[in-house]
């Protein structure tokens, strides 16, 4: 028995059967990923991947790949993949490296463009990205550009944007998830993602848990009449495998190939529901946020943040405490909206004018917040309604959201962080404070952040005893 054996080909018919026999199906996007290439060896059938893509032998192909040396097996995953194709295709890479003073690739608009024109002299019949989160997203704005065939080669299980039709972009130096396109084909290979530094794994895991705040989140924002996408069917099937993952998570936090390549195939059933959903609300509520604008903090000082996951790990436990004191609170009723606690342009601009003196930045932030701000001072009756019959709701966010201490127990038992002075690097305890206060300035989506500042529960003190509550669980 070869190695070849192990792999598997889906072409995802059950998923794309299952979605369109769902009752919200005629909301839900098609999914535009045409096969999931998965198991030991897979990086070997990438000729194979290619043939059934209708690319032809002898075509030109670009490979797109970052610096950083990264493992399979015994040699490097780069090689792995110029190895596999060279005999069939005529193979062009291009190495992308990070900007002076940089400590990583930044998928920003000089770094993008930048990309696109070098795939664009060599005129390929298709492109496959070799990467994590960073390079495919990039990868799929540049096959996006050029109408390319587009395969990515994951190399961590480190986030869950292999699999969908997005790419995080920074705009103006903001973290911006925008619609780029599905890739051709995934390929997941444990010899190339169960050797990616165990950090880059616990931060999957990170990330793959935000599922719980993230959905409490979408639901929130379909009640209230701000974004009515929220689909049962999606936020069910983002938790089918999820036992299972639970049950290895000890394993997970030493590497076990097996492990690993379970929160694998989670990430990527999480990446084809948030392209089924057309949005990434199934899997990035105010966790997300948290985690964006510590990144984006540390990308304006040009110094290293934590992992994007990592982070999203550590903001999920903070998401889950502000739930329970925001819906405590609401239990207790005589609730007030008030509409003097949305922002003013004045202040976004203020908040985020440390970040970037061109204020180019904060104008960017603002011009996502304004329309949220916009629609809530018109929409305050639809938001005291649902205050008012808050019972109805509790209840199904209740079924949504997981425990604080459940989803920090799953962190520690994979021995990823808890707290946020247990990031590597941890960010200074001020812009930790900051990014709480004022993640919910942005974007254009309503969430918990949103609705615990409308009702005056998002105050200096209710950031300093979540925060508190978080090192207690980190314990």
């Amino acid at each position: 028995m070869s190695d070849l054996d192990f792999v598997t080909v889906d072409d995802l018919t059950e998923l794309r059967e299952l979605l369109l026999s769902s009752p919200d199906a005629s909301s839900l996007r098609t999914i535009g990923l045409r096969e999931v290439v998965s198991g030991d060896g897979a990086l070997a059938t990438l000729p194979s991947i290619l043939d059934r893509l209708s690319i032809d032998k002898g075509s030109s192909i670009t490979v797109v790949s970052d610096t950083t040396p990264k493992r399979y097996h015994d040699m490097d995953v780069l090689d792995a993949v110029i190895e596999a194709l060279d005999q069939t295709y005529r193979v062009n890479v291009v190495h992308v490296a990070p900007e002076p003073l940089a400590a990583i690739v930044l998928a920003d608009e000089s770094t993008v463009a930048e990309v696109v024109e070098r795939v664009r002299r060599q005129a390929p019949n298709c492109l496959v990205s070799v990467g994590s989160g960073t390079m495919v997203d990039i990868g799929k704005v540049v096959a996006n550009e050029l109408s390319l065939t587009h395969v990515v080669v994951q190399t961590a299980a480190s986030v869950n944007g292999y699999a969908d039709a997005h790419s995080v972009l920074l705009v103006n130096g903001v973290k911006r998830t925008t619609p780029s396109r599905w890739p051709d084909a995934l390929v997941i290979d444990p010899g190339a993602i169960a050797r990616a530094p165990i950090a880059m794994t616990r931060s999957g895991l990170g990330d793959q848990i935000s599922m719980f705040s993230a959905a409490a989140d979408w639901y929130l924002s379909d009640a209230v009449g701000f974004d009515t996408s929220y689909s049962p069917t999606l936020a069910s099937l983002m938790r089918r495998d999820f036992d299972e993952l639970m049950a290895a998570t000890v394993a997970l936090g030493w590497g076990e190939p097996k492990a690993v390549s379970r929160l694998a195939s989670c990430l990527t059933l999480g990446g084809l529901i948030m392209g089924a959903a057309g949005r990434t609300a199934p899997s990035s509520g105010a966790e997300h946020l948290i985690s964006h604008l510590l990144e984006m903090h540390a990308d304006a000082e040009r110094i290293p943040s934590a992992s994007h996951g990592s982070q999203v790990g550590v903001g999920s436990v903070v998401a889950a405490i502000i739930w329970r004191r925001l819906r405590e609170r609401l239990c207790l009723g005589n609730v007030q909206v008030g509409a003097t606690n949305v922002a003013t342009r004045e202040h976004v601009l203020n908040v985020f004018a440390p970040l970037d003196a061109t204020g180019a930045l904060g104008q960017e932030c603002w011009s996502a917040y304004e329309r949220k701000a916009t629609w809530i001072q018109h929409h305050l009756d639809d938001l005291r309604r649902v205050v008012s019959e808050w019972p109805q709701h509790d209840e199904v966010i209740g079924q949504l959201l997981r425990p604080a201490d459940f989803i920090a127990t799953a962190l520690r038992d994979a021995q990823a962080p808890i707290s946020f002075d247990q990031l590597s690097p941890p960010p200074p305890a001020n812009v930790v404070s900051w990014s709480l206060t004022y993640g919910h300035l942005l974007r254009d989506r309503f969430g918990v952040l949103d609705l615990a500042e409308l009702i005056g529960a998002w105050s200096p003190q209710d950031i300093n005893d979540v925060l508190d509550e978080l090192r207690e669980l980190a314990r």
